[in-house]
């Protein structure tokens, strides 16, 4: 039995659902060449939509509140506002405090001293005294001299010879140039009288004058001063040094300094104040000032 072709054999309309395709009586779904199109063009919102940027209808802008309500951050009408922090009245809020020790302390810068000042002051000390040693060193130097005193052979007074190491002996002395002087105690003047009215001793005392005669043998004496080189040794064993006032009759030198020619004599006085019935036991005569030999003369004794 022989069957129709199936392109050939009838087609079922969607069982029973109206045909896709128009009939004659209805306009198509396809718009013409003349009608725009259904679907929106590129760029453009669909139908029923706002365009890009603009809320949909009934809907306020971006950022704006609905209709009725109060902007962001403002209460609602009727309401006060939020109180601001901290008050309009008080000072803002301090910042943190670090003094509690969290933070870390700047540096302190301290001076320092440098390590070489100690060594600078004690080398300048080292050199003050290296001076002042060797300045006494050189003035000593002339100490060195050993001359040993002895009673002169000639007696520079007429008449026979004074025993030694009584007033009118003679001894001879060098001074630190080297030259040779003669020194002799040629008096002893007790009490003495002051050279004017205005020199006059201290209560309970007196004054007593030596009287020296100095001949220059060798050279001229140099640097020797007779308030420096005679003192007075009183029955006491106190020792007296000079008093530099002048007694009547008599001159203290040049002012205490020896000054002679070689070959001249010169004389002149020392003055001392013993208590009142004080003895001259020795008179002392040393040269360089204290330092160089010694000439001694016996008073009472």
């Amino acid at each position: 039995m022989s069957q129709p072709p199936p392109w050939e054999q009838p087609q079922p309309s969607d069982h029973g659902q109206p045909s896709r395709w128009p009939s004659a009586g209805q306009p198509s779904p396809w718009p013409s060449a003349d009608q725009p199109p259904a679907w929106p063009a590129p760029g453009q919102p669909p139908p029923g939509q706002p365009p890009p940027g603009q809320p949909p209808p009934g809907q306020p802008p971006p950022g704006q509140p609905p209709p009725g309500q109060p902007p962001p951050g403002q209460p609602p009408p009727g309401q006060p506002l939020p109180p601001s922090w901290p008050p309009a009245d008080q000072p803002p809020y301090p910042g943190p405090d670090y003094t509690d020790g969290y933070r870390p302390r700047p540096p302190r810068f301290r001076r320092r001293r440098p390590r070489f000042l100690g060594a600078i002051i004690a080398l300048g000390l080292i050199i003050v005294l290296g001076a002042v040693v060797g300045k006494i060193s050189r003035s000593h130097e002339t100490v060195s001299v050993s001359v040993t005193p002895f009673p002169s052979g000639t007696s520079a007074s007429a008449g026979p010879q004074e025993p030694p190491g009584r007033i009118g002996s003679s001894f001879d002395l060098k001074d630190g140039s080297g030259s040779v002087y003669q020194v002799t105690l040629t008096e002893v003047v007790d009490p003495a009288t002051g050279e004017s009215q205005f020199t006059v001793p201290g209560d309970g005392k007196r004054f007593v004058g030596l009287i020296f005669r100095i001949k220059a043998l060798t050279g001229s004496p140099q640097n020797e001063d007779a308030n420096d080189d005679a003192v007075v040794i009183g029955g006491n064993g106190q020792t007296y040094s000079a008093d530099f006032d002048g007694i009547a009759g008599y001159t203290n030198f040049d002012h205490g300094t020896i000054r002679v020619a070689q070959g001249e004599t010169v004389t002149g006085s020392v003055t001392f104040q013993l208590p009142n019935g004080m003895t001259v036991s020795t008179v002392k005569w040393t040269a360089l000032s204290g330092f160089g030999s010694t000439a001694e003369w016996i008073v009472h004794g």
